[in-house]
């Protein structure tokens, strides 16, 4: 019964896993006072720190292509602005989990993969079955991170801030060049979003 059991169990988890990779899931907090009739010519300004970081000018590049498709304009040669665009990222480790072989929330989608997670926990059903005794080889150890985004749009003329967009993931890659094009199109969702909103954003992975 244990050999047969444990493979299925394996199996099964990483069908679920794999479907939850096919996902990327975000939380977005919008405030904005965006006028109905504001113009969407734009420049993006960039802090001193990111006028030379490669880094920076490839996220900028994914930042105006998603900006064109919402439909902003660059602005023309000569031409004054309306809008002025900024962006500032960071991550930063968010969890560290130790978790057993058959924690339900490493294995079942309907406790929330990405919020909901249990430290180093034995289920009763597994702690009293002699078919799975836990090992120190059942031990899970995963780093969760913490990918940040904020999105700045002001007013060219005035500098009054139009919209404030904060995009944020978690996810098990230290790397957040693999989530930025996720992020800023997580970020722009629905142009100009509802003042205060705060919502759970769920896209087709990119990676």
């Amino acid at each position: 019964m244990k050999q047969l059991l444990r493979p299925l169990i394996l199996l099964a988890s990483a069908l679920i896993l794999s479907a939850c990779a096919t996902t990327f899931s975000s939380q977005v907090s919008v405030f904005q006072e965006w006028p109905a009739n504001q113009g969407k010519s734009y420049i993006v300004e960039r802090a001193p720190a990111q006028e030379n970081n490669p880094e920076y000018k490839f996220y900028e590049e994914e930042l105006r292509r998603q900006l064109d498709a919402k439909g902003f304009q660059p602005v023309a040669t000569g031409a004054a602005p309306q809008v002025k665009v900024s962006i500032a990222y960071g991550s930063n480790l968010s969890e560290v989990q130790f978790t057993g072989f058959g924690h339900p929330a490493l294995y079942d989608p309907f406790w929330n993969l990405h919020f909901r997670r249990g430290y180093f926990y034995r289920p009763y059903y597994f702690a009293t079955d002699p078919y799975f005794p836990l090992r120190a080889s059942d031990l899970n150890l995963r780093r969760y991170y913490l990918h940040q985004l904020e999105i700045n749009i002001t007013d060219a003329v005035t500098n009054k801030k139009l919209a404030d967009i904060r995009a944020s993931s978690e996810q098990l890659s230290p790397q957040i060049s693999l989530y930025m094009p996720d992020l800023i199109e997580a970020a722009l969702l629905g142009f100009p979003q509802k003042n205060g909103s705060t919502t759970q954003v769920e896209l087709p992975s990119k990676k």
